[in-house]
């Protein structure tokens, strides 16, 4: 890792190498030294669970006969929260199977993302991807409507909206629907991956249960790779959404030296994002690359991505991220058409009393239309910001 080394702790420089499904003898060897390191099991294993790779950690220490060197406690620790995640990983396939099963019943197969994508196809099915919730993707955006509004209806819950008035535009703003709710599970509904239209191409996986629709590979990285930025911007990263960029190239689903996945980058707008991301995975895990794609970045923009990505190591929800103000203004220039923008302005600075009561937390319906007023002054504030 050069000189990213030195900026390290023991933890967080096993936690690094411990993210991967195979090893050679160099990494096996520099594994088994720095478990000789760690002075603080605690800290280690708060940062393997904040990044939501408990479960891959434990099984690559048990997989390397290194579990007998850590302290007892620290050993249950892990091995109690690995198993947890895979048994959450098999309701999540549970209950999907009961989502499929309901969309069904309207003629609408969707496709899955993310971990429930990635886990059988890339991951080898063995619970390693930890998963916290299903998330889903419908092309048509009234076919995903029509979706959300069929499941709302059945068992499916939902947070209060805003404003009645977000229901005539629920398609044209983020790029999913609001989360449903069900059985201790969330579950999000994607009506758009990118800021364009694209086509999204798809393949069927047999896996031992159900068969699975999922996004072409080179596709779902990138997408995975736009949503890890998402996340970074919002002030939250996790080495879980790097394993699957990591692991996807890894296991060949995707050829980062040929152009495909550049020149669909660029028709997606993603191409710096791609460029940074694959600098990391070089210079962190070593994921070879060819000098010119190295090349394509500034000096300033590699020592800025290292420098990121070493501030969510170390916290990983406790970084700035871009303020809200310029995500505000991003979210108003990405809704269609002055009327729809207008419609969503005046949803936000008029919510329901409903929302209202809950947002502020007051006891009467009365006392939170005083709160009103705070409405327009923080549309002020996130215009100015």
């Amino acid at each position: 890792m050069n000189n990213i080394k030195l900026k390290l702790s023991p933890e967080e420089e096993l936690l690094l190498n411990l993210c991967r499904l195979s090893f050679n003898d160099e990494n096996k060897s520099k594994i088994a030294g720095l478990v000789t390191k760690i002075s603080d099991w605690n800290h280690f294993i708060w940062l393997a669970n904040e990044h939501g790779i408990i479960a891959i950690t434990f099984h690559n220490l048990e997989q390397l006969n290194l579990v007998s060197h850590i302290p007892y406690n620290a050993q249950a620790t892990l091995k109690n929260l690995y198993l947890k995640s895979l048994a959450r990983n098999s309701f999540l396939v549970e209950k999907f199977i009961e989502l499929k099963k309901s969309l069904a019943e309207i003629g609408i197969t969707p496709v899955v993302l993310k971990g429930m994508a990635l886990e059988p196809g890339v991951y080898g099915n063995i619970g390693l991807r930890q998963m916290t919730d299903i998330d889903i993707f419908v092309q048509d955006k009234n076919a995903c409507l029509r979706a959300w509004k069929y499941l709302k209806n059945s068992a499916y819950t939902s947070k209060l909206l805003k404003s009645p008035l977000y229901s005539k535009i629920l398609q044209d703003f983020g790029k999913h629907m609001p989360d449903l709710y069900k059985d201790g599970i969330s579950l999000d509904m994607h009506f758009s991956l990118f800021d364009n239209d694209h086509h999204i191409e798809t393949l069927s996986i047999l896996t031992e249960k159900l068969e699975l629709t999922i996004p072409e590979y080179h596709i779902h990285f990138l997408f995975l790779a736009k949503h890890l930025c998402d996340h970074e911007l919002r002030g939250e990263s996790q080495l879980r959404l790097y394993i699957d960029l990591f692991q996807i190239i890894m296991s060949a689903r995707v050829d980062i030296i040929s152009n495909h996945v550049i020149e669909l980058a660029d028709k997606l707008g993603l191409k710096t994002i791609l460029f940074e991301k694959l600098f990391l995975l070089h210079k962190i895990w070593s994921v070879p690359l060819k000098e010119d794609l190295l090349n394509q970045l500034t000096d300033n923009q590699k020592s800025n991505a290292v420098n990121i990505f070493l501030g969510f190591l170390h916290d990983p929800k406790g970084q700035t991220g871009i303020n809200k103000g310029a995500r505000y203004r991003q979210t108003i220039r990405n809704i269609p058409t002055l009327r729809k923008k207008f419609i969503f302005l005046l949803g936000d600075i008029f919510p329901s009393v409903s929302f209202m009561q809950s947002r502020y937390n007051t006891k009467t319906r009365i006392w939170a239309c005083f709160y009103y007023p705070i409405r327009v002054g923080k549309l002020l504030f996130l215009f100015i910001r």
